[in-house]
């Protein structure tokens, strides 16, 4: 069998998602951003702005939001979602190739480029262009795991809904999925089918 990279993951969530991001940190920030070629038409979210708009802009910052992965540009940034079987190849050196389930690949002047594929066949990898101050998909999430605010949900709210279901669903707290709710569940000894109230 082959051997499985650092980045490539099951269904990706919160935490892989961050490790991810401090990899292409390391990988590609503070660069200049060169293009986004799509590969597969679907995969585009957005129209407006354009990703060759982002041409010339100097990579702020690989920050995530939930799932989400953000290349910020100080302003507009670029933000991607693996769903369920998206992948991530940083390619050092930059390849031009067009892969089979290639999604999209973003290239940066004098860095390795950034290779999204998907393997999945429903929920599939998508990425989005936005404009500053526009938040996109990200707008419906709720707060990340460790904030205070969903700790204040969790010990004093009133939700009559699974808790197994509060936890998977994005809006009331980002970033966790069927995985780490199943262990977060077990480790704490509660059951899935409990509520808050």
């Amino acid at each position: 069998p082959r051997t499985p990279r650092p980045y490539d993951f099951g269904v990706p969530e919160m935490p892989e998602m961050q490790a991810l991001a401090e990899r292409l940190e390391a990988a590609v920030g503070g660069a200049v951003f060169e293009a986004a070629v799509p590969i597969s038409f679907s995969g585009q979210k957005t129209f407006a702005p354009s990703p060759e708009s982002l041409a010339g802009l100097t990579l702020a910052s690989v920050d995530r939001r939930g799932k989400y992965l953000i290349l910020d540009f100080d302003g507009p940034r670029i933000l991607f979602h693996l769903s369920q079987g998206g992948r991530v190849d940083v390619e050092s050196p930059p390849k031009s190739t067009r892969p089979k389930f290639g999604v999209v690949r973003f290239l940066f002047d004098g860095r390795p480029s950034v290779l999204i594929k998907e393997f999945g066949t429903e929920r599939k990898a998508g990425w989005w262009v936005v404009a500053e101050g526009d938040d996109g998909p990200l707008v419906g999430l709720g707060p990340e795991p460790f904030a205070d605010e969903f700790a204040d949900l969790i010990l004093n709210g009133t939700d009559g809904r699974r808790v197994h279901t509060l936890l998977r669903k994005q809006s009331t707290v980002a970033g966790i999925g069927r995985g780490y709710t199943d262990d977060s569940l077990h480790r704490a000894r509660v059951s899935p089918y409990a509520s808050l109230t």
